[in-house]
């Protein structure tokens, strides 16, 4: 380390500099979010899924994870996924340039309101119940009440950014409990009113029974009429059938006998 045969070391040979960390490529980061299956790593294909936290995925990958019991997820089962309803870019190429240069900002899939690309450079939004994506521009400049691509209303909290930064992350994870529990109680409510209105039925039912026929409601009657018209023309039918000549003669014998000649002059061709 020097003095010894006149070799002199440099400062960062004796002195151990802090390494500064290696700096992420922002354009392999976001084709790797934008054009590639967040649990597979695979080119996404279509159909194209998403979930309540904006990541993007390939159909098949989802049904790998909901096979593989073993992964822990926040997706458990298909309805916490929905498949996106993109709109193609016609003017997408995928080719590469003579000198290997490849646009990282071209995208298969536009906005169907302003036309951007869905590439990553701008922010992009879909609808939980429909799954029509936009751009989150087009939302905003063009503000409405439904769906610009299919009409369906839309609500505040359904509105869920594709690959958002982590303030975005933490707004979906809360929108996601309260859809969760809104989903809950419309479900319950459904179902207490199926069971209200059957048991509304049968009370309806069985009072209209225990009432004489002059005062049942209408309807009964005619209910009622029907039915008797239906029997008695069910008992008519099978009273005309057993009438009837080819029914007697399954379970009678014929009692027209034709008279026939004598055994010695009896012949079958002609009796």
């Amino acid at each position: 380390m020097g003095g010894d045969g006149g070799s002199i070391p440099r400062r960062d040979e004796v002195v151990k500099v802090k390494q500064a960390p290696e700096k992420k490529n922002k354009d392999q980061d976001m084709v790797g979010k934008w054009q590639h299956c967040a649990l597979s790593g695979q080119a996404l294909t279509k159909p194209i899924m998403s979930c309540a936290l904006g990541r993007l995925y390939t159909k098949e990958a989802v049904i790998n994870l909901l096979l593989d019991k073993s992964t822990k997820s926040h997706i458990k089962r298909l309805s916490d996924v929905v498949e996106l309803k993109l709109t193609d870019n016609a003017a997408y190429k995928n080719e590469i340039h003579a000198d290997l240069y490849i646009d990282h900002y071209s995208s298969p899939y536009v906005c169907p309101v302003i036309g951007l690309e869905m590439s990553g450079k701008y922010r992009f939004a879909f609808n939980w119940t429909c799954g029509c994506v936009v751009s989150e521009r087009a939302l905003i400049e063009i503000p409405s009440e439904t769906c610009h691509k299919c009409g369906i209303e839309i609500n505040k909290e359904d509105i869920i950014i594709i690959n958002g930064n982590g303030e975005d992350i933490k707004k979906m994870t809360d929108q996601m409990k309260k859809r969760k529990e809104r989903l809950k109680k419309e479900k319950k409510k459904k179902t207490d009113n199926s069971e209200t209105n059957s048991n509304n039925e049968e009370k309806s039912l069985n009072n209209n029974e225990k009432l004489p026929k002059n005062k049942r409601p209408a309807g009964d009657n005619d209910k009622q009429n029907k039915k008797n018209k239906i029997n008695s023309d069910k008992t008519e039918s099978k009273n005309k059938f057993e009438d009837s000549n080819s029914y007697k003669k399954l379970f009678h014998k014929n009692s027209e006998k034709k008279d026939k000649a004598h055994w010695v002059t009896y012949n079958p061709y002609y009796n």
